[in-house]
């Protein structure tokens, strides 16, 4: 598909579930002469997620390394090397508060190593590329309508940011959310993070219409007269 029909795409999508924020596309193999270079120094790659609501970028890896746990995740830091003891702060003070402990490190999903991997990431209703995976933040009923249109659909918890390496495997990522990831990031207590193949976009949206567009009659049929 071109990146004009995954435009037509995200605004699909964004109308069936009735999002409040726009639908995020990320590259993991940005052409960098057509984007902006971001120049933002974050606490983590989560904090992309949300400046993405805004316009289109790309980042550096140096972005990406100061969050371990994201590191990891992303493909920057192999895990037996993001260990508690490797010499990683935030490591260190995650697994002394007992957030995270050392087999959970080692046992996190990640996209492959690659060191020098830059990222896009865009508003998906306007992306100027074609995406490898789409992120898109919803409330409870939204996400059980992704749940409904994907009922294989991983849920996740902490960290929210294995959606990513999930979703790059082909899977529909239902994300509880994580306290590390909305402190530093800025969402709500009340949003869920989805995540998906960008591949399987077209046929999760065709889906999902039908079943939205039954509970948009079930709504109406139960709801009092004014």
């Amino acid at each position: 598909m071109s990146s004009s029909e995954f435009n037509d795409l995200g605004k699909r999508l964004e109308s069936s579930l009735g999002l409040s924020k726009p639908v995020v596309a990320v590259t993991f193999h940005p052409d960098t002469t057509k984007l902006r270079r971001s120049t933002d120094v974050v606490e983590s790659s989560c904090v992309f997620w949300t400046k993405a609501l805004d316009g289109a970028f790309y980042t550096t890896p140096d972005q990406h390394l100061h969050c371990s746990v994201g590191a990891v995740t992303h493909g920057y830091r192999a895990a037996k090397d993001s260990l508690p003891g490797a010499g990683l702060g935030d490591i260190d003070l995650l697994t002394s508060v007992g957030w995270i402990g050392k087999n959970d490190i080692l046992g996190l999903p990640s996209l492959p190593l690659e060191a020098q991997r830059n990222i896009g990431y865009a508003p998906l209703e306007e992306s100027p590329f074609v995406p490898d995976v789409v992120l898109f933040f919803t409330d409870s009923q939204q996400a059980a309508l992704v749940r409904e249109t994907a009922p294989d659909s991983k849920i996740t918890v902490k960290p929210t940011c294995q959606g990513l390496p999930l979703a790059s495997e082909g899977d529909v990522v239902i994300g509880l959310g994580c306290t590390a990831s909305r402190t530093r990031s800025g969402y709500p207590d009340s949003e869920i993070v989805i995540t998906l193949n960008a591949k399987k976009l077209r046929g999760f949206v065709e889906r999902l219409e039908k079943i939205a567009a039954i509970d948009h009659k079930v709504k109406a049929a139960l709801t009092p007269a004014a």
